[in-house]
């Protein structure tokens, strides 16, 4: 059975419509700052490191993080230290693509009702396997059965704090 395709080009008004929504002027901002965090936390001779945070207006969408080291056998500065800040500026584009998705848009009202919405229903069947699958590894048998009886009564909020409790 062939699903049908729906052509960009074509003026299907959904299609259209969605298109038109994406065209326009984005004003992003990047702010790079050298990464004292990775450069205390990673011992290493030469390192270079920088963070780049992507901004809408005052708001942080991402974070992205790139290094390079310079060594004897990569003593061309001006490469490697603009190599570690190309990865930075990628990397906090590449992180922000979902949060740019979920910003367009949307007024504050339709993000705050969509962030407060997603944690009334019932746990995921996913999300109750996890459980399951984090108890088995961390709790003991008592823990098991306990967890076991009450995972048809978690809300997503409930499983989402639990499956953060075991990773700890």
């Amino acid at each position: 059975m062939a699903r049908a395709v729906y052509a960009a080009q074509e003026k299907l008004p959904a299609v259209r419509d969605e298109i038109e929504r994406c065209i326009g002027r984005h004003a992003l901002t990047v702010v790079i700052e050298e990464d004292q965090q990775t450069l205390a936390t990673v011992k290493v001779e030469g390192l270079v490191a920088f963070i780049a945070t992507l901004l809408k207006g005052e708001r942080v969408i991402s974070q992205g993080r790139g290094i390079a080291v310079l060594s004897q056998t990569n003593r061309f500065i001006g490469r490697t230290i603009g190599c570690a800040l190309n990865n930075a500026v990628s990397d906090a584009a590449i992180r922000a693509t979902r949060v740019l998705d979920q910003l367009r848009d949307k007024s504050e009202v339709e993000i705050a009702e969509a962030t407060r919405d997603s944690g009334s229903g019932p746990a995921t069947e996913r999300q109750r396997e996890y459980i399951r699958q984090l108890v088995r590894v961390n709790g003991d048998e008592a823990e098991r059965e306990d967890w076991e009886s009450r995972l048809g009564e978690l809300t997503k909020a409930e499983a989402s704090s639990a499956i953060e409790t075991f990773k700890r």
